[in-house]
């Protein structure tokens, strides 16, 4: 039992080490509609609901991006996972074409230069009832190298990324403690392994959320331990 404790006690450690070392490139930021810095790792809620001109609800993300220190040689691919969609539709358009999906899954935009230092990344979720959207959007940025035709984008830094919450009518309330993250059917370390991976990705998992706060950290982790250990 001591021996499992010390390598539960190991994980946490090289886990936050690799936290503190990770580093995020400010190159390029996530900005609100009132251009106030949303700080990586930040979780977005959104609740208010609009009619679009073709009469079809909307939440809006008011998310845009903004230019800190980009070069005119930068480009910028949006990547983003939808962890939940209860219903309706997600779009978003950058830099100038728009995607949609309607399902969970991992997605990722073209790769565009910012029109101006301040850019709309148009973000909204179409609810055809009420529901929950959770979807994870990060910055990649790039760098073009070559000239037409034979220009190729080579990955230069990560930057940013964040959470968006859209919520129509009211929250649903938590549900069970989910621990058995990776899904086999057992509450083990590779449960932990799998929290670590999910953590040094900076992305959000459901089954992930052990402590359902809405967040995925190292107390999600501290409480698969717990459970581990009793």
């Amino acid at each position: 039992m001591k021996k499992t404790i010390t390598f539960l006690m190991l994980c946490l450690s090289m886990v936050a080490g690799s936290l503190q070392a990770q580093e995020i490139d400010e190159s390029f930021l996530f900005v609100d509609e009132d251009g106030e810095i949303i700080e990586h790792g930040s979780t977005i809620v959104r609740d208010v609901v609009e009619m679009g001109g073709d009469g079809r609800e909307f939440i809006n993300s008011g998310l845009y991006v903004f230019n800190m220190e980009g070069t005119a040689n930068d480009f910028i691919k949006v990547h983003y996972s939808i962890e939940r969609i209860d219903n309706g539709s997600f779009q978003i358009c950058f830099p100038i074409t728009c995607n949609t999906q309607e399902q969970v899954g991992v997605y990722e935009t073209a790769a565009g230069q910012l029109m101006m230092d301040l850019q709309d990344l148009q973000s909204e979720w179409f609810p055809v009832a009420d529901g929950v959207c959770l979807v994870n959007v990060s910055l990649e940025i790039l760098e073009k190298t070559g000239s037409f035709p034979n220009f190729s984008y080579v990955h230069k830094a990560d930057g940013p990324a964040i959470t968006l919450k859209f919520i129509k009518g009211d929250e649903p309330g938590p549900g069970p403690v989910i621990v058995d993250v990776n899904g086999d059917g057992e509450i083990n370390i590779a449960d932990i392994n799998a929290l670590i991976d999910i953590i040094l990705n900076a992305t959000y998992q459901a089954s992930a959320d052990v402590n359902q706060d809405g967040e995925v950290n190292i107390a999600d982790v501290n409480s698969v331990i717990d459970l581990i250990l009793k």
